[in-house]
């Protein structure tokens, strides 16, 4: 298997944010829906016994990696307002591969500032639609097929939250493939479709559009490395994991399924707890990996046969975890 990075450029605003899981699913329809149903299921045979053919990562600003969910103690401490560097969540990627995971939350508060400076320095229109990302409400009626009318209660009026990126905003998503089953060619075209129809919520009315481009196959593995830092959600359960020297923090999917499973009795899937993207998690016997976690099923009564994407694609850190407990 092999780590590729793309080059994601939004093309649309986005009603769901651009995270690995989701995008897993939705890449699955578009194979069923391109390549036949009988090469969905033969390519998703082991998916929950640590074989999967593909490992989605979420999308993060072109040319950074998200700052590891470590606790304070593991920084060099830095004098500046806390607030700022709770803010400060990515590191450029070449700030990480000169330096040592201790120093990575300076060189990522820098990048922040960097950030604040331009936006607040950006005089022009054209300047802040280039960097800019707006957020706003769009409403929406919900009409009673009875009365043909909006009323109180469930069919009042309501809100629902579009993105929009400035048009130089760039992301990398990463992907770990195995070209044995599933070749580069056949996965461009899919990420092609679910680009061009659009990915998430409100795609039928042009939301969730994107071009993915310009594969590189990528590799970051530290010296002595000794754990991995995730890319994506991810069900980390029964791996041989250090409880010790894991930090990550939790998050709910409350997940429902796409295309035509979406026009079922029932499109909901079941809730999920996964660790959120940039989680810390150390082997009890490290050895270098692509991606960690655990395909999960079970997570529809509609579907018996679905799957969530429970695997991430992970960096190999060197974290110097005994030199912090001796502090």
């Amino acid at each position: 298997m092999k780590l590729y990075r793309f080059t994601l450029y939004p093309k649309s605003a986005m009603g769901t944010p651009l995270v690995g899981d989701t995008l897993f699913g939705q890449l699955c329809w578009a194979v069923r829906n391109r390549f036949g149903e009988a090469r969905l299921t033969v390519l998703l045979e082991g998916y929950r016994e640590q074989r999967p053919f593909m490992v989605v990562s979420d999308a993060f600003p072109q040319g950074f990696f998200p700052l590891p969910s470590l606790p304070s103690r593991f920084w060099k401490k830095l004098e500046h307002d806390r607030k700022q560097l709770k803010k400060a969540q990515f590191i450029k990627i070449d700030d990480a591969q000169k330096n040592n995971v201790i120093s990575w939350q300076e060189y990522a508060l820098s990048e922040y500032l960097k950030l604040q400076e331009k936006i607040e320095n950006d005089k022009t229109v054209e300047e802040k639609k280039k960097w800019g990302k707006t957020t706003q409400d769009q409403f929406h009626n919900t009409i009673d097929r009875q009365t043909n009318t909006t009323g109180e209660g469930q069919f009042a009026p309501y809100s629902t939250e579009r993105t929009w990126f400035g048009t130089a905003q760039k992301f990398d998503l990463y992907i770990v493939l195995d070209e044995v089953r599933f070749s580069l060619e056949e996965l461009q075209q899919v990420l092609n479709d679910v680009g061009s129809f659009g990915f998430g919520r409100d795609a039928s009315i042009g939301l969730g559009k994107f071009q993915c481009i310009n594969p590189q196959a990528v590799n970051f593995l530290q010296q002595n490395a000794n754990c991995y830092l995730t890319l994506a959600n991810c069900a980390p359960q029964n791996l041989g994991l250090n409880k010790e020297y894991c930090y990550y923090q939790i998050t709910t999917r409350f997940g429902r399924h796409g295309d035509i499973q979406v026009l079922s009795s029932n499109p909901f899937k079941k809730p999920i707890i996964l660790a959120k993207p940039a989680a810390i998690f150390t082997p009890e016997k490290y050895e270098p990996r692509l991606f960690l976690g655990n395909g999960l099923s079970g997570i529809s009564h509609a579907q018996p046969n679905a799957v969530h994407q429970g695997y991430a694609p992970v960096l190999n850190l060197f974290v110097d975890f005994k030199h912090k407990d001796d502090k």
